[in-house]
């Protein structure tokens, strides 16, 4: 960080004459002061309304936000970048919207086909954005133009800065969702209407949603309709019923059901005083503690206060007084947001409202659920709450640590890019325009970013205390499962979002095992759970809810090696075991199809593992991912119908009327089978297993109504496997393909 000598001597001069912070003995009295002081309730929804996650609407716009269809080229979602276990983010320190290299993959693996960075900012949280009261974005493009009077409306991008928007919607975050869809590097895609107006282009998306006028048969599947009637009324046409607004209200009010408050903290002002620990409440006082002004009787302290309560304060830990918006000199990195002449730094605010004062600052965001929403900064530049705080207690320090040792070649997102070191060249200069003003204002008296001079307990113990504001349910799959689509739940076009990590598995949520418990031998995994692990030889059980499930056991970080063993019955071991993982060192993967029932994995090693994290994923075997169904010929028009015979990967064959009989061998461990039934009429199903198969006793089968069937068999034991394509009697003319891979 290049020096500015003059200021940095006055800055340690400041410094240097600051003293700890005294923490008082009766923590819970002296709390209790502070807390009134700063007219805390512990009811952060107070004067909000929050919609059940049960309702239409809510549902609504849940399928919404995780389909494709609103984006462009229909490869993104909203959950793309704001997925309830990515922490209502993305996991990533700059997001990564269109041209992703798998559309589907989300977190540290999820990057372009390019290479390139086209997103200039680290995503947000959805978690409680409800409660913002200001405005959103970091920058606030989308904000109230008096705060205090909602009733003048919500500017935004799309009118010139403090005017009101008459399309805004109703909400911040109404307005907020009229973006993303239409910006080149979040969802529009940079070839899609490319010359044409943000408003022609929502427009359009709505047509293709409500399935009318030009956009109209651009879904393969569209049954949106029947879910927009439901709640907006069924006596409407498709153009009035869906349309953009309607989209974004349910997107608002699926974002506003995402509350999570119930924390430790609120419990704490509302009179428990065991729901802290002690240094959870020596971090309150450390953050609260701010003397009253001269005005109001208070004296000037001998030691420099926190001030975290000055910016991220009231209930909701967000800014709410007087500015909202801050300079904190973190590290620019990223593509920038390309001003003339400093294309790759980020002007923050000024970018918006074009104020110099604001040049560099940005919206002071909630730290409800701070634990589980990073990486932290406006580019994601800090994967800990730790080097948060290090920032604040002395951002020069740790701002020259950062750049010099090229601090984001060790964040997840970059550490494997070959060429990470030439990522950002012009990360010192333009942070180091950012710290010039700051120091500037220090030396005038500013009392923000003045070195603290923070104890490592101190630190520890601010970092405690913001843990006390997670809610226990964004930490658990089982409880965040009401956010996201489950196989009971409809796919209306074909476009929802099915999330894997950079393994390939069903995304979950992972677990810090540097922090977390270890999950014990004999334990049960839930799905979508991530836990720790160590040992040599662990064994667990999970449960299986309905047949033809496709089960995705995978293990991944800390130290060792090891191999996951799967057995049906009892528990698994290297001798027993029906299935075993694929993988290197602890990144293994074990793929299953399953029927209901309890099943059991063992993590085995010969010289063991820790810090391991292990989890269970499903989807469902008979569910064709993607919009469009895989063709196979229409193999009746050019040969005839055969009813028993040996099938080949990849060959089509014609049934006959009735029932047929096909067997293939499976050669390989880990393959994978599947299963395509297309054209014709009548209804055909299918039934396999190791053993001829009939429609009452089989292994996995798929049953529709009509002739279009899918099934997906994975690791299957190597061997005969014999189908029954069972006709109706009125089937004819109906393809069967059977097509085997090997699991990579």
């Amino acid at each position: 960080m290049r020096k500015h000598a003059c200021l940095l001597a006055l800055t340690l001069g400041l410094a240097s004459q600051a003293m700890a912070i005294p923490i008082p003995d009766d923590l819970d009295t002296e709390l209790r002061k502070l807390i009134e002081q700063h007219s805390l309730t512990g009811e952060p929804n107070k004067g909000f309304e929050i919609p059940s996650v049960d309702s239409k609407e809510v549902k609504l716009g849940k399928l919404l936000f995780f389909s494709k269809a609103l984006s462009g080229n229909k490869d993104v979602a909203c959950a793309s970048c704001h997925h309830p276990y990515l922490g209502g983010g993305d996991g990533l320190s700059l997001a990564v919207g269109t041209l992703a290299e798998n559309e589907d993959v989300l977190g540290p693996g999820r990057k372009t086909t390019t290479g390139e960075f086209y997103v200039a900012r680290n995503t947000p949280t959805i978690f409680n954005a409800g409660l913002y009261k200001r405005s959103l974005f970091r920058d606030a493009r989308v904000e109230f133009v008096d705060w205090l009077d909602p009733s003048k409306g919500i500017s935004t991008p799309d009118v010139a800065f403090g005017e009101a928007d008459p399309n805004s919607g109703d909400t911040l975050l109404a307005a907020q969702a009229r973006f993303p869809p239409v910006t080149a590097s979040e969802m529009r895609g940079f070839d899609f209407m490319q010359d044409a107006s943000n408003e022609a282009v929502r427009a359009h998306l709505a047509a293709r949603i409500g399935d009318y006028g030009d956009a109209k048969g651009e879904l393969f599947r569209n049954q949106w309709l029947e879910k927009f009637a439901s709640v907006y009324g069924d006596d409407k046409s498709p153009k009035e019923l869906v349309t953009f607004a309607n989209i974004t209200r349910a997107l608002s009010a699926y974002q506003e059901s995402m509350n999570f408050t119930d924390n430790a903290w609120n419990q704490y002002v509302n009179g428990d005083t065991s729901a802290l620990t002690t240094s959870q409440k020596r971090g309150a006082y450390l953050y609260l503690y701010m003397p009253p002004p001269p005005s109001d009787g208070g004296n000037e302290p001998d030691f420099l206060p926190t001030q975290c309560i000055g910016c991220h304060n009231t209930d909701t830990f967000s800014q709410t007084k007087d500015s909202n918006y801050h300079r904190l000199a973190f590290p620019q990195i990223g593509p920038g947001t390309g001003e003339p002449g400093m294309e790759t730094n980020d002007l923050g605010r000024a970018h918006r409202n074009e104020s110099e004062a604001d040049i560099y600052s940005f919206r002071s965001g909630t730290l409800l659920n701070i634990e589980v929403t990073g990486p932290f900064g406006h580019a994601g530049n800090y994967d800990t709450l730790e080097q948060v705080i290090d920032h604040y207690d002395d951002y020069h320090q740790i701002l020259d640590q950062y750049i010099d040792e090229l601090g984001w070649c060790k964040q997840p997102q970059f550490k494997d890019i070959e060429h990470c070191n030439s990522l950002f060249p012009d990360a010192r200069e333009n942070t180091d325009k950012a710290a010039k003003i700051i120091d500037d204002e220090i030396a005038d008296g500013a009392p923000v970013l003045q070195k603290l001079n923070l104890s490592d307990q101190s630190k520890t113990d601010l970092v405690n205390f913001m843990k006390a504001l997670t809610d226990p349910c964004v930490k658990s799959a089982e409880c965040l499962q009401a956010w996201i689509p489950q196989p009971e739940d409809s796919d209306p076009d074909g476009l929802q979002l099915a999330a894997i990590n950079y393994q390939g598995v069903p995304l979950y949520l992972p677990s810090k095992c540097s922090e977390g418990e270890t999950l014990q031998s004999g334990g049960k995994l839930t799905r979508d759970q991530g836990e720790c692990i160590a040992g040599s030889m662990e064994h667990f059980y999970f449960d299986i809810q309905q047949d033809n499930t496709t089960v995705y056991l995978s293990s991944r970080d800390g130290q060792g090696d090891l191999k996951l063993y799967y057995h049906p019955t009892s528990w698994a071991s290297k001798q027993n075991a029906l299935a075993e993982s694929i993988g290197e060192g602890t990144e293994q993967v074990l793929i299953i199809t399953l029927n209901q029932g309890r099943h059991y994995v063992s993590a085995i090693s010969q010289q063991g593992y820790q810090g391991v994290s292990i989890a269970l994923g499903t989807r469902r075997a008979n569910k064709e991912p993607g919009e469009h169904p895989k063709a196979i010929s229409d193999e009746c028009v050019t040969s005839s119908p055969v009813s028993l015979g040996e099938l080949q990967s990849g060959t089509p064959v014609c049934t006959a009327q009735g029932d047929n009989y096909y067997f293939i061998k499976v050669t390989e461990p880990n393959s994978t089978l599947e299963i395509r039934t297309r054209h014709g009429s009548g209804n055909t199903d299918l039934y396999v297993g190791p053993y001829w198969p009939s429609t009452s006793q089989f292994e996995f089968s798929s049953r529709s109504t009509d002739s279009s069937e899918y099934l997906r068999i994975d690791s299957p034991i190597p061997g005969w496997y014999f189908i029954l394509a069972a006709g109706d009697g009125l089937n004819q003319g109906t393809s069967l393909q059977l097509d085997i891979s090997t699991q990579q």
